[in-house]
């Protein structure tokens, strides 16, 4: 089953390129920043968990330096120095 990414008129999906997509994170604090920088007011009822669970956002709305690509096939998203 493809990601969708859930920011605002973004229309990429897992399935059309090799492009990272990220869980929104667990942690209720992190979650409600990434909510608020993501724009989508309909997404503010939600839990942290249930958006962990069932939405996502490509790479294209991170800054490239916080993407890491490791020696095996996972991306992840750094946060040193934040």
């Amino acid at each position: 089953m493809p990601n969708f990414c859930a920011a605002p008129n973004c229309t990429r999906k897992s399935t059309q390129s090799d492009l990272a997509f990220f869980r929104f994170p667990r942690d209720p604090e992190r979650c409600r920043l990434w909510v608020e920088n993501c724009r989508r007011a309909d997404l503010e009822a939600k839990t942290s968990d249930q958006l962990n669970k069932h939405y996502r956002l490509c790479a294209k709305h991170f800054d490239p330096a916080m993407v890491c690509k490791t020696v095996s096939v996972d991306t992840c998203l750094s946060f040193c120095g934040l």
